[in-house]
């Protein structure tokens, strides 16, 4: 018998969530779940696509990237490779480099 055993990580969410259109889990009960489990906040974008229908972002990583941003690199990376049905959990890494020119 082979076991692989790992800890459940809370929030079940780290950076985001792609949820499929006819994915089992919903936006709305994620939502919940996600107020239940953490203090972050997390911002819903309700996509008009026909494999994609909702992404789940933490409110920070919308602050840094944008809204508009974010759902294009969505459609154009994870939609090809997604099915309806999936739940793509997101992790997210962004960089900012700030040069201060004044001084």
């Amino acid at each position: 018998m082979r076991v692989r055993v790992k800890g459940l990580d809370i929030p079940p969410i780290k950076d985001g969530l792609v949820i499929g259109r006819n994915a089992a889990v919903g936006a709305e009960a994620m939502q919940r779940t996600l107020s239940i489990m953490t203090h972050e906040e997390f911002e819903l974008l309700n996509l008009s696509d026909d494999v994609i229908e909702n992404v789940i972002v933490r409110s920070a990583i919308i602050r840094k990237v944008g809204r508009d941003r974010l759902v294009r690199f969505v459609i154009a990376n994870l939609r090809p490779i997604m099915t309806k049905t999936e739940l793509l959990m997101l992790d997210i890494a962004v960089e900012l480099v700030i040069e201060d020119t004044e001084g």
